[in-house]
């Protein structure tokens, strides 16, 4: 299967010790609209907090599924996919991010499905 990054930074996949085990340039970005509609509030600690219920709108920049190829791309685009009735079966995001020993994303684990 043909990966495509369609997220604006490399991919880069790890194993448990760190190692790179794949790198997937981007190739692109596929994005989303998304839109707040306020909600109501809370409070708390004596401070009033908005609340939103996020709305996903069009894709922008995401293919239609092909056979033999999947997409990495960000779980706001996912959403947004899956809110318009497209397949999601050829998407991932990633997961399980892995952080070097100053606290800075180097990778992750896996590839998900969400």
């Amino acid at each position: 299967m043909k990966l495509i990054n369609l997220t604006p930074h490399e991919v880069t996949i790890v194993d448990e010790d760190g190692n790179t085990l794949l790198a997937i340039p981007s190739s692109g970005v596929a994005r989303a609209a998304q839109r707040d509609v306020p909600a109501g509030s809370i409070e708390t600690e004596g401070v009033v907090v908005p609340v939103v219920i996020t709305e996903f709108g069009e894709t922008d920049g995401l293919p239609e599924p092909t056979e033999e190829v999947a997409f990495i791309v960000s779980i706001i685009t996912l959403n947004a996919a899956k809110a318009q009735g497209r397949s999601t079966a050829d998407l991932f995001i990633t997961s399980g991010l892995v952080r070097d020993d100053k606290g800075q994303p180097i990778g992750c684990r896996a590839l998900a499905r969400a």
